[in-house]
């Protein structure tokens, strides 16, 4: 009955406001534990990596994650079709340091939640830089992930074909600039996914209100009650499109994808639960391609406006995302992949996969491999 009530498009709207984010932890909650969904994985494919005679397997520390759909359970079940050794990594305990001492690669993220991110951001650094562990993420992909203040930085510099983004620190500077700025345009906070704190400015009034209270003393109220958006605002042009936005998933030479419909009356596609699953637009693809060959991440989820002028605009990106199904694509109705060959062209392989899966078998053939080569250890 409560699942049929939350997929009624006026709930899924509330549930996304910042009032109900906030009233909701007032009230109990279940502490978050660890989902195992081993026994209810659907069927895929198995990934197979090819292993190298002269080189020592790794052993992996497995940080278990919340996630309803927990991607701890696929990168088991890719260490155990492999024959990895691998254990589960307490990196919350204050000997984290010393338990790393057992592991050659750590990976998973405990959850998206501001508190968590600050936690992994740091403590991979370390493990990184002092202790020489391969993490996944990497310390520098941990800090991109919901941090969309990074994605636009490095959108800017590497002419990725961002949505024309401004994140203001300075008061006087803010409210100069939307005296100029075009209405509507998109204010978001930093950090947020599921379109939460996702809110559509009409006008100058409306705009100076935000300004004002994220500069204010105590600055302005987010979905997190622990957590304030202070001397902070970051607005994205609005984008009029066709009623979607598009997900390409990067991993490798391979991708993903899927559209994202919006609700009747709204703008915010992400975490509205509005799937379809058909063919993806070639162009899409082949901007994502290229945006992934900037970030070099294992996987990498990028989101995508179609324009009524026929154009293709990112307003997010991600090196992680929520995997809840081994058919992240569709053609025809029917799962699988697109494969593309370095000359651009590209066919339609049918196939269920966990891309967690993937994304690991990535890690270790494009970076952990070459590292060992590069060094010239851990050869036996």
């Amino acid at each position: 009955m409560l699942d049929k009530i939350k997929k009624i498009n006026i709930i899924k709207r509330i549930r996304k406001t910042i009032w109900y984010s906030r009233t909701r932890q007032y009230f109990p909650k279940s502490k978050p534990k660890y989902m195992d969904d081993r026994d209810q994985l659907i069927d895929a494919e198995i990934v197979r990596i090819e292993w190298p005679a002269s080189v020592k397997k790794p052993v992996f520390g497995i940080v278990q994650d919340y996630d309803v759909y927990p991607k701890w359970t696929k990168y088991r079940r890719f260490l155990e079709n492999n024959s990895f050794d691998y254990g589960i990594y307490h990196i919350h305990r204050h000997d984290w340091i010393d338990l790393s001492n057992q592991f050659d690669i750590i990976i998973g993220i405990p959850s998206n939640t501001l508190y968590d991110l600050q936690e992994i951001r740091s403590k991979y650094e370390i493990l990184e830089t002092f202790r020489e562990k391969i993490c996944y993420p990497s310390s520098v992909h941990a800090r991109l992930f919901e941090d969309k203040c990074l994605e636009a930085y490095i959108a800017k510099v590497a002419n990725i074909p961002f949505a024309k983004t401004y994140v203001l620190t300075d008061k006087d500077d803010a409210l100069q600039l939307i005296a100029q700025l075009k209405y509507p345009f998109v204010s978001k906070i930093v950090p947020s996914s599921a379109s939460i704190g996702v809110e559509l400015v009409l006008n100058f009034t409306q705009a100076r209100q935000i300004v004002n209270e994220v500069f204010s003393q105590h600055g302005k109220k987010t979905h997190m009650i622990y957590h304030q958006q202070k001397n902070l605002v970051y607005f994205q042009e609005f984008i009029p499109n066709d009623g979607y936005d598009i997900r390409i998933i990067v991993v490798g030479n391979k991708v993903f994808g899927y559209y994202r419909n919006v609700l009747e009356g709204d703008f915010r596609a992400s975490g509205m639960r509005k799937w379809e699953k058909r063919e993806l637009p070639v162009e899409a693809m082949k901007i994502a391609l290229k945006v992934n060959s900037v970030i070099e991440s294992p996987v990498l989820a990028v989101d995508f406006l179609h324009d009524h002028e026929g154009k293709y605009t990112i307003i997010e990106y991600s090196p992680f995302y929520q995997m809840d199904s081994p058919e992240e694509l569709h053609v025809n109705g029917i799962p699988g992949v697109y494969i593309f060959n370095q000359d651009g062209s590209y066919h339609f392989e049918i196939g269920k996969y966990w891309v967690a899966e993937l994304a690991l078998r990535e890690l270790l053939q494009n970076n952990y491999l070459p590292k060992l080569y590069n060094k010239g250890n851990n050869i036996l």
